[in-house]
């Protein structure tokens, strides 16, 4: 399975697993200028930003090593230009990322308030 392939089936098992803990997607793949975020959903009156990495083995390291300095920043400023155009300005904002692991029956390991 290519990498392409891969990140599609990690989003598609990320989207169900949060609809699952009642969340509602609301933005699969934001992309402007500034970036991309892979899903935007809400709960609780919160619209959490969410990153989902997929791997099938750790050998190059743990998924959210993989969101470094560089792209905490380009999610941020993703967000925030997301929030603007949308006019959500009355909503608390969350930044989680969503491990998915192949190799381990496609286990999910959801880390909330990763940054902020």
């Amino acid at each position: 399975m290519n990498n392409v392939k891969k990140g599609k089936r990690g989003e598609d098992l990320a989207c169900n697993y949060l609809i699952s803990e009642g969340y509602e997607i609301i933005e699969r793949n934001f992309s402007v200028k500034t970036g991309e975020i892979d899903l935007i959903a809400i709960k609780d009156d919160v619209i959490i930003f969410i990153e989902v990495k997929s791997r099938s083995n750790c050998n190059y390291g743990y998924p959210y090593e993989a969101v470094n300095s560089h792209k905490r920043n380009k999610i941020i400023n993703t967000s925030l230009h997301y929030m603007r155009i949308k006019n959500l300005t009355n909503y608390q904002m969350r930044f989680d990322i969503i491990e998915v692991y192949f190799n381990e029956n496609d286990r999910i390991n959801h880390i909330k308030n990763v940054f902020y």
